[in-house]
């Protein structure tokens, strides 16, 4: 045990703490119980005076745990001035509460750290690196299960599922290896799920009048588990089943879309999901509560100023009365309440405006979400949406040029290597000749710089970035840009908008698109071809098996793509 200035630790005022994540990165710590008591059974034993306890179910990945911040305001008050933990790395994850921790440290008001191990912690300045680096340890321990987690989901559903508990009408085999485990079907469930989906299209059922069939019909219940589950569906879940598209074959991860395993059932088609969808945001509530919006962030008035979000819910209720609804129960007019209503149609309206004239109570004009939307999906479809065999063609030939320049770049450093050695050789020879008084020192000093500029030269022209990467995410989102920017969630549609680099301006009168220099490369680029064949369009072309340069012409479309990729390759080499 360290001993900082004569401290006795059997006088001190300490805080016991626990914690325990629900999260993976607990699996091997001890429950909150058995924590707690060792930790008692040590502070009996050395006789400790413990003037709190606190015990706390929270990740600690994240700021933001009311038992840490209650620990920590015992300590900074005074009323506490030393902790007791099952491990050190229990206290924190994450950077912010570790720097705060050590803070106190620094102020001498947290004295001392100590757990049942005999790895304890002094103010003194070993042991404060000794706990920052025992902290920083945990944090990066996280970041790495974190990364995991992430690549594992992916890897899912690349495999055709979704992270976590299956949705209703499916069940987790948990029989499987770890990390390839299935889904295996609910068959009574998904049976009902159908009878639900069916009803639902004829148009005739609301999502009220499904709910009570579901409930009081078909006694649709959730998967008992452990310590929930059992009970008839909640009138919510009769949405998410509705809008889920997994139901159709296909679901959104990350802003991207992935197919449902071929091995588990369809119960409707993408066109029939398209329907539910459609009928749902005109006759019933959407299932967004928040003001999140598509483009707060991505539009800008002309003069480069934010324009911001105005949104109006309005319901039209079964006496044909309109009026809003967010702070309402029951119909102002009729007063029937809202939850009984038989036929309600919703109503969702978001328009963009100029946020700096309203302010100073200048004239503005505000546009619509859907036109908005409309004039993206239009520009993707019309420039960056490709057939999944063009799109295929295009990463082939990357995939050449990336195995080009790999050969290339062998060559290069051979000639690097050979270009450095005779640098050297030459500075050394200059050093000889001014030693030997054979030239002037503003002659040596004249001749290094004409070196080292040659030098460097070769060094600059050696930089660049993952183009091979870049340009095979391009070619990602020419396949999924325009389904996601129709169908999906807002999220989606955002992160699809990030990866363009959109920039939409809208001056009152005609809206713009402005993205990434690459992705305006390639607009061009098939705006050129085109102009050379005017029966070109890159979502409907097929393309040739392979690349046949030698022995067969490409035509003037595969001319001119390979242009754009060889300058995006460039563009992308030299930034």
């Amino acid at each position: 045990m360290n001993n900082y200035n004569n401290l006795d630790t059997s006088k001190l005022k300490y805080v016991i703490y626990c914690r325990k994540s629900s999260e993976d990165e607990d699996r091997q710590i001890q429950s909150l119980d058995t924590q707690l008591r060792e930790l008692k059974e040590h502070a009996e034993r050395n006789k400790l005076n413990i003037i709190e306890t606190v015990c706390e179910s929270k990740s600690a990945f994240k700021v933001g745990r009311g038992g840490f911040d209650n620990m920590m305001n015992l300590i900074k008050s005074g009323k506490a001035d030393a902790v007791l933990v099952i491990r050190a790395n229990r206290i924190s994850r994450n950077p912010i509460d570790a720097g705060y921790v050590i803070s106190l440290m620094d102020e001498k008001k947290l004295l001392y750290i100590r757990t049942p191990n005999s790895t304890c912690y002094t103010c003194s300045s070993t042991d404060k690196m000794m706990i920052a680096f025992e902290l920083m340890i945990s944090k990066k321990d996280s970041d790495d299960k974190s990364d995991m987690v992430k690549e594992g989901q992916k890897t899912k559903a690349l495999k055709g599922l979704t992270h976590g508990i299956a949705p209703l009408g499916f069940i987790n085999d948990k029989s499987g290896e770890k990390g390839n485990k299935k889904w295996l079907v609910d068959e009574l469930r998904l049976k009902s799920i159908k009878t639900l989906f069916d009803m639902f299209l004829t148009g005739t059922y609301s999502a009220g009048k499904l709910y009570k069939y579901a409930v009081n019909e078909l006694k649709l219940n959730t998967v008992k588990r452990k310590k929930v589950g059992g009970a008839l569906i909640a009138p919510s879940r009769i949405y998410e089943i509705l809008e889920d598209p997994i139901y159709a074959g296909f679901f959104f991860q990350g802003g991207k879309r992935y197919e449902l395993d071929k091995n588990l059932p369809r119960l409707i088609n993408e066109e029939q999901h398209n329907k539910v969808r459609m009928i749902l945001s005109s006759k019933f509530i959407p299932r967004f509560q928040t003001h999140k919006t598509v483009y707060s962030g991505f539009i800008k008035s002309e003069e480069g100023d934010y324009m911001g979000p105005d949104i109006k819910c309005q319901l039209i209720c079964d006496c044909k009365n309109k009026f809003a609804y967010r702070s309402k129960t029951h119909c102002p007019k009729c007063g029937k309440e809202i939850a009984e209503l038989e036929n309600p149609k919703y109503l969702s309206y978001v328009h963009y405006y100029d946020v700096k004239k309203k302010k100073v109570h200048k004239k503005y004009k505000s546009i619509n979400e859907k036109i908005i939307t409309s004039e993206l999906v239009r520009f993707v479809d019309e420039n960056l949406t490709f057939s999944q065999a063009f799109a295929d063609w295009s990463k082939k030939y990357i995939a050449e040029l990336n195995n080009r320049e790999i050969n290339d770049s062998v060559f290069k450093k051979q000639k690097e290597t050979y270009d450095k050695g005779e640098f050297e050789s030459k500075k050394a020879r200059l050093r000889e000749m001014l030693r030997d008084e054979q030239t002037t020192n503003e002659e040596y000093n004249t001749d290094l710089d004409a070196l080292n500029k040659i030098y460097k030269i070769t060094i600059d022209n050696n930089g660049g970035v993952d183009w091979f990467s870049k340009m095979n995410e391009i070619v990602d989102l020419t396949l999924s840009a325009k389904e996601i920017l129709e169908n999906g969630t807002v999220q989606a549609k955002r992160n699809i908008l990030s990866r363009l680099g959109s920039n939409i301006v809208w001056n009152e009168k005609n809206l713009s698109i402005y993205n990434d220099k690459s992705i305006n490369r390639l607009v061009e680029d098939i705006k050129g071809i085109k102009i050379k064949n005017p029966m070109f369009e890159p979502k409907n072309y097929v393309a040739n098996e392979g690349l046949k340069e030698k022995t067969e012409p490409l035509n003037s479309v595969y001319s001119m793509m390979l242009q754009w990729l060889d300058e995006v390759r460039t563009c992308f080499s030299t930034n």
